[in-house]
C-alpha cells in the first residue's frame, strides 16, 4: 500500500477475541496493521483505511528514515556514529579505526559483513556486561543471546532449578549509549532475582542502576530509530 512516498505492507489479522476493526500504523515494524473480527468486516477495513488515509500518512511520515548499512553511510554505534569505510583493498573482516568501521571485499557484501560485526560487538559488550553483574549476585552461570526482537530490548527465562538462566538482548542495544545498555542489562539480571516487576524487583534494580528515567526517556525517543537501522 502506498502511503506518501512509502510503498508499506498491510498486515491483516483475524482474531477470535476482537470487538471492532483496528487500523496500527507499526513504526518499529515499518508495516500497516489491520485487526478483524473472527468473520466478515472486509468492506468496513477497506472504507476504515480510506478515511484514515491523511492521518495514516501523518504517522508515517514521523517515522524514521531506513539507514542501509552501504559504503558511506553513518551509523549510530555506542551512543556515537560509525562512517562505513569501504575500499576494497581494505581486510574483508571489519575493522574498527575512531569513527570510521574499515570494510573490505565486494561491495555488495557489505552489508551483511558489517551487520555481523554490529552483532559481534553487541554479544561481546553485553556478555561481559551481564557476567559481571550476575555474578555480584550469585549467578555464576548464564546464558547470553543475541537475537532482533522488535517487542522488547531483552528478556530472562530463569528455568527450572539447578538449570542455566538464559538471558537474550537485541543487538541494536549497541548503538545506544552505555549508560542505556547497562540499565538494559541491569534489568534482566534483576529478574535472575525476581521474575516479575514487584516493589522487591525495582528496589533491587535501583540498587544495580539507577538510571531507569533516563533509559527509558532516551529508548522512548531514539529506540525506534535503531529499528531501522540496516533497512532499505
Amino acid at each position: 500500500m502506498c502511503v506518501g512516498d512509502r510503498l508499506l505492507p498491510l498486515v491483516a489479522e483475524r482474531r477470535r477475541t476482537a470487538k471492532a476493526i483496528k487500523l496500527r500504523a507499526d513504526a518499529v515494524q515499518g508495516v500497516l496493521r489491520l485487526t478483524l473480527p473472527a468473520r466478515g468486516g472486509l468492506a468496513e477495513a477497506l472504507a476504515l483505511i480510506e478515511r484514515n488515509h491523511t492521518w495514516l500518512a501523518e504517522q508515517v511520515a514521523a517515522w524514521p528514515a531506513p539507514q542501509p548499512l552501504l559504503p558511506g553511510a553513518r551509523i549510530p554505534f555506542d551512543g556515537n556514529t560509525l562512517l562505513i569505510d569501504w575500499t576494497a583493498s581494505h581486510p574483508r573482516t571489519p575493522r574498527r579505526s575512531g569513527d570510521r568501521l574499515l570494510v573490505g571485499g565486494p561491495a555488495d557484501l557489505v552489508p551483511a559483513r558489517v551487520l555481523r560485526w554490529l552483532q559481534g560487538a553487541a554479544r561481546a559488550d553485553l556478555t561481559a556486561a551481564t557476567t559481571a553483574l550476575a555474578a555480584g549476585l550469585g549467578h555464576a552461570a548464564v546464558a547470553i543471546r543475541i537475537g532482533d526482537a522488535r517487542a522488547r530490548w531483552g528478556s530472562c527465562a530463569r528455568g527450572r532449578p539447578g538449570s542455566v538462566a538464559r538471558i537474550a538482548y537485541s543487538w541494536r542495544l549497541i548503538m545506544a549509549p552505555p549508560p542505556v545498555r547497562r540499565h538494559i542489562v541491569a534489568h534482566e539480571v534483576a529478574h535472575l532475582v525476581h521474575a516479575n516487576h514487584s516493589a522487591d524487583f525495582y528496589a533491587l534494580l535501583a540498587t544495580l542502576d539507577p538510571h531507569r528515567d533516563a533509559t527509558r526517556r532516551w529508548l522512548e525517543a531514539h529506540g525506534t530509530a535503531l529499528h531501522w537501522v540496516g533497512r532499505d
